[in-house]
């Protein structure tokens, strides 16, 4: 290489040096203010103290939970092992309906985890209440769960 050579490959290399670090960090304060990632689940609701009714499933297990006065219910789902559907929503309804279409919508429970969703109030003369597991993908019923009436209040 020749001297003259040397000497440019070296001026062309010092602004290297230079100029990126101060482009890099130029860049990274040009960036706007960025919105942390939201989830989309709702944050993490309290637990009611009272449970009312209980059903169990070797994958699963369904409480119906009140506070002490009975105004406010909860459905408390807790998955034992893996769901073996990723798209499975539970549906609340009277205890003569099947057809989820006619329901209404509680939530969606995913492979894993527990869940805690509010349960809209029912009307104290109707029979019992039932809840069913639906896959929407597959479109199919995958189990149903019938609680007698708990929203009677104490008795």
């Amino acid at each position: 290489m020749m001297r003259s050579l040397r000497k440019r490959h070296l001026q062309i290399w010092s602004a290297w040096a230079l100029l990126l670090p101060a482009g890099i960090t130029l860049a990274w304060l040009a960036i706007p203010y960025q919105q942390p990632v939201k989830l989309l689940q709702t944050p993490a609701q309290e637990l009611l103290p009272a449970i009312i009714q209980t059903k169990e499933h070797d994958d699963y297990t369904l409480n119906i939970r009140s506070d002490h006065s009975h105004t406010v219910w909860q459905l408390e789902w807790k998955n034992k092992t893996t769901l073996n559907y990723p798209s499975a929503v539970i549906y609340k309804t009277t205890v003569h309906n099947n057809d989820p279409e006619k329901a209404e919508l509680v939530g969606r429970i995913e492979a894993r985890g527990d869940y805690i969703f509010e349960l809209s109030p029912v009307p104290h003369n109707q029979a019992g209440l039932k809840f069913i597991l639906y896959d929407f993908i597959h479109e199919a019923v995958i189990d149903t769960f019938i609680f007698k009436n708990p929203f009677r209040g104490p008795e």
